[in-house]
């Protein structure tokens, strides 16, 4: 099915409010709106899914649907709760993506990224039982999600003199691969540490999780059709539901 890109406004304030109301207030937003989405528009909401509230013009989502006529019924309907209609401010506008994609095409990209890695419960079970895991000096003994940067550069073959920059780079390109590659000079446009409420998994009520946010430009050459589609639908990396990994593709910049 063709992937569209889905334009909906967002009143800042009317989301503020929802996420007071819903204990979902953090520092990117990413709860707040996942939840509104869901529930004004069920499993119709775009996502992955991208905020602009920093420009000139009123904020607004920008995001990818398989079925935008089932995002466009959806709002036709009263939403469930008033406050719902306030933070989703007009119906959502679209417009196809190509049906197809090229390999060998250069396309200019930006994705806001959560550039983590995670381990899981056996992993973490065996760092555990370390001497170092023991008197605190390893990251990896205690956590289960880490900022890319300070994984590349304390992990026992690590670069301690890596650069930011280079390592979110080559973070991107490790999720790129397979459906497409990075040509030279990726740009860490924007960096911040958010903390953040997702779901507590297998616990009630929802956990606070501290990390990176980070903002990747560049180019990149799309290297299997089909697998460059389903990263589009999927997102890239973590966090894909809350606001994070969606690509935005544009004419590649000139040079010269």
């Amino acid at each position: 099915m063709t992937l569209h890109l889905v334009r909906l406004p967002i009143d800042l304030q009317a989301l503020a409010a929802f996420a007071v109301a819903n204990g979902a207030s953090d520092d990117d937003g990413g709860y707040a709106l996942h939840l509104a989405l869901r529930r004004r528009f069920g499993e119709a909401g775009p996502q992955p899914f991208r905020l602009f509230a920093d420009g000139p013009e009123p904020a607004y989502l920008l995001g990818y649907s398989s079925d935008p006529a089932a995002l466009t019924e959806m709002a036709d309907i009263p939403a469930p709760l008033p406050l719902l209609d306030a933070v989703f401010t007009a119906a959502p506008q679209w417009r196809a993506m190509p049906a197809t994609w090229r390999e060998g095409v250069r396309y200019g990209f930006s994705v806001r990224t959560r550039p983590v890695v995670r381990f899981g419960a056996r992993r973490k079970a065996e760092r555990a039982g370390s001497d170092a895991a023991k008197t605190g000096e390893n990251w990896w003994a205690r956590a289960g999600e880490v900022d890319a940067w300070i994984a590349a550069r304390t992990r026992p073959d690590g670069d301690p003199d890596l650069t930011r920059d280079a390592a979110y780079a080559a973070w991107l390109a490790t999720r790129l691969s397979g459906s497409a590659t990075l040509e030279a000079g990726v740009e860490l446009v924007q960096f911040r540490r958010v903390r953040a409420r997702r779901s507590a998994h297998g616990r009630p009520g929802r956990g606070r999780v501290e990390g990176p946010e980070a903002l990747l430009a560049g180019t990149l050459v799309v290297a299997d059709a089909q697998a460059f589609a389903h990263l589009l639908a999927r997102g890239v990396g973590r966090h894909a539901a809350f606001g994070y990994g969606m690509l935005l593709l544009s004419p590649p910049a000139r040079s010269g």
